[in-house]
């Protein structure tokens, strides 16, 4: 049901009994990527969603070529203008993939006037600049990044290694380091909570060294514990993970506010089980593909195909299963996965 509410000396339209999010991310139209890893399973947990589109692209990247166009700064403006017109409000806003420094600094500008209007509106900023050594951005988009998080407006970032270590200007190669970089994160940024997506197994955060097996690290501001997620790693590769993580922990972290640990549990058991449908999904149609007899319940052989970087090929069978996985998004049971705190 919609109807309009008096708030803020202005008439807003509200969405009764849902909640609102602005997200600000990449848009494909084939596969899922950005907006269209994020809108679905939001939707499905009960979030009226809004999108603004970074870039319309004919695919994501991991196909080795693409066809399309970046949003223009000026259409960004019209487009918040126009917003803000018909006195659009939202609970919560989401980032996702920013091409251009420009842009990066229309969204903060933006989204300030947002804050002001609702001080509890939950910002949730992932830091999309680049992963293993290698930037996927302008170069400029580092330093509008650390200008948007000194605005003190972002709630919550979810990073990478890589990430974090462009936004702390050293490299996290321990415990230590990763502590330094957290400390910064929370001091000199003002941000109150970080989650890093992922982290190196050679960091060996837990017990023994496991190459075979990624680390998420969470901290929140104020609370010395770092705690960290070890988890098993699928031989494959995928695209859009982090931006469907991050649309899942907007949802569990708006539910579980005082407790991010559980909050980043349950995405994670979501994520795995999202991530093992895809795979062996994958498996069976690149079996039906090449008209492989696949025997009923018994194990594909993993080793006919991989998912790699750059290869539309084998990419095409690995999209994440998004609509598939629809029964997994309103999990609240946290996986088994190794927890150590630091």
């Amino acid at each position: 049901m919609i109807h309009w509410i008096f708030r803020d000396n202005n008439w807003v339209l509200n969405f009764t009994g849902m909640k609102s999010v602005l997200s600000v991310q990449s848009h494909v139209v084939h596969g899922y990527v950005g907006g269209r890893a994020a809108t679905f399973p939001l939707q499905y947990l009960g979030w009226d969603v809004d999108n603004i589109n970074t870039v319309n692209f004919s695919n994501h990247t991991g196909y080795g070529q693409v066809k399309g166009s970046h949003l223009p700064e000026s259409d960004m403006r019209a487009l918040f203008e126009g917003l803000s017109n018909i006195s659009c409000s939202y609970d919560a806003v989401i980032l996702g993939y920013i091409p251009t420094p420009s842009l990066i600094k229309v969204l903060g500008e933006n989204i300030s006037v947002l804050k002001r209007k609702k001080p509890d509106l939950i910002y949730v900023c992932d830091t999309v600049m680049g992963d293993q050594g290698h930037l996927y951005v302008e170069n400029e988009c580092v330093e509008a990044y650390k200008s948007l998080l000194k605005q003190g407006i972002v709630d919550l970032i979810t990073p990478n290694q890589f990430e974090l270590e462009l936004l702390c200007g050293f490299a996290i190669d321990s415990a230590d380091s990763l502590r330094k970089a957290l400390e910064v994160i929370h001091n000199e940024y003002d941000v109150k909570h970080v989650v890093v997506s992922s982290l190196a197994a050679t960091l060996s955060l837990c017990k023994g060294t496991d190459l075979e097996a990624i680390y998420c690290a969470v901290s929140t501001a104020g609370d010395e514990a770092i705690r960290v997620f070890r988890i098993p790693e699928i031989k494959s590769y995928f695209t859009g993970v982090g931006d469907l993580f991050t649309a899942l922990l907007l949802d569990k972290f708006t539910k579980n506010k005082d407790d991010l640990a559980l909050a980043v549990g349950q995405v994670l058991n979501i994520m795995s089980r999202v991530l093992k449908l895809t795979h062996s999904s994958g498996l069976q149609a690149f079996c039906r593909y090449k008209g492989i007899d696949i025997d009923a319940g018994k194990q594909i052989d993993e080793s006919l195909v991989q998912s790699k970087i750059n290869d539309g090929s084998t990419m095409r069978f690995f999209e994440l299963r998004v609509i598939e996985a629809r029964n997994f998004y309103d999990l609240t049971d946290v996986g088994e996965f190794e927890l150590v705190t630091l």
